[in-house]
């Protein structure tokens, strides 16, 4: 199977919710090619299955190779920011900001809010929202 066609089934298999599988497929392809894409997938799928250790490893490694991905971004602060860890969480949603379609960049925006009610008064984060 090509590694195309094999990645969009390891995605097919996430969204019906086979995350173990989708795990397997994925760590075939990053022992061919690590890539971005296929690191953040792979990350996406272990914070669906709890597993927060394995998924922050994935989502700093996708960054790490490909910066500009803001879907990785915004999935790995929303994990930070359900384990409370909203300092990281504010600075991660921020990354992603500016390269978020309008619609997303109010949604994200919003949240980071929500997420600062969390930080104590005069708390300062990199960037700005």
């Amino acid at each position: 199977m090509a590694a195309k066609t094999q990645h969009d089934y390891a995605v097919y298999l996430f969204e019906q919710g086979f995350y173990a599988d989708a795990i397997s497929h994925l760590d075939e392809l990053l022992q061919e090619k690590q890539t971005g894409d296929r690191w953040s997938d792979w990350a996406t799928a272990h914070f669906a299955l709890g597993q927060f250790a394995e998924a922050e490893r994935g989502f700093r490694r996708a960054l790490e190779l490909s910066p500009e991905l803001a879907d990785a971004a915004v999935t790995f602060g929303t994990m930070l920011a359900n384990l409370g860890r909203w300092k990281e969480a504010v600075e991660m949603l921020e990354r992603a900001l500016p390269k978020l379609e309008p619609e997303q960049r109010a949604t994200i925006s919003a949240f980071v809010e929500q997420c600062r009610e969390h930080l104590g008064p005069g708390t300062q984060t990199q960037g700005a929202c």
